[in-house]
């Protein structure tokens, strides 16, 4: 049995929001105290562990491409995070390596803040539950491809038999098709709808 479609407004799916929401904003202040941003940091963390080749690139969470990756290490030495030559492997420069210590102190403590709220039970309880919203995600996601692809296919097919009827005499219907409707500057994890307050004013 399907389970009902909820409202676009649904608690659970706002305040999951909200909570990443915070929590990519409280990173972000943490690593631009230090001048960085999160795609400068994980090259970073990447080079200080070995993990970084130059010329290929940087997978992960946010991967990170050869273009951006040389950008950034252009922008990282000059900032005296690294030191490399043109084409050797970067490593964290001497002078950094007290700086990069404290990032990664804030980072760790900004994961204790996260989740100081619950006792261990919870965390265990909150890992399991969001582990399964992951998954359930993952499977529509890839119903949607599956789905998706099977419409384009037949799409083709009505398009390649419509041609031909237009071809016999059967002149096409006219007005330009409706333009799809799209949300632009979407926030990285997801989206809220205009009409929903935040969970903070609606409460308050």
């Amino acid at each position: 049995m399907q389970p009902r479609p909820l409202e676009p407004n649904e608690p659970v799916v706002l305040a999951l929001v909200d909570a990443v929401t915070a929590w990519q904003d409280a990173l972000e202040q943490t690593l631009s105290a230090s001048g960085l941003t999160y795609a400068k940091w994980l090259l970073l963390r990447a080079i200080k562990r070995g993990d970084f080749v130059r010329g290929a690139p940087l997978p992960g969470a946010m991967p990170i491409d050869v273009p951006q990756s040389e950008l950034l290490l252009h922008e990282l030495r000059r900032d005296g995070w690294i030191e490399h030559a043109e084409a050797t492997t970067p490593c964290i420069a001497d002078t950094a390596a007290s700086r990069l210590e404290r990032v990664s102190q804030a980072l760790s403590a900004l994961h204790s803040v996260s989740v100081a709220p619950f006792n261990p039970q919870e965390r265990v309880a909150l890992g399991s539950l969001l582990e399964r919203m992951k998954l359930r995600l993952n499977d529509h996601t890839m119903r949607q491809i599956r789905v998706g692809g099977e419409a384009a296919r037949q799409d083709k097919l009505a398009s390649a038999g419509g041609t031909g009827a237009t071809a016999g005499g059967i002149a096409p219907q006219g007005g330009a098709p409706a333009p799809c409707a799209s949300c632009t500057g979407l926030p990285p994890v997801a989206h809220r709808p205009a009409s929903c307050p935040t969970l903070a004013s609606a409460r308050f």
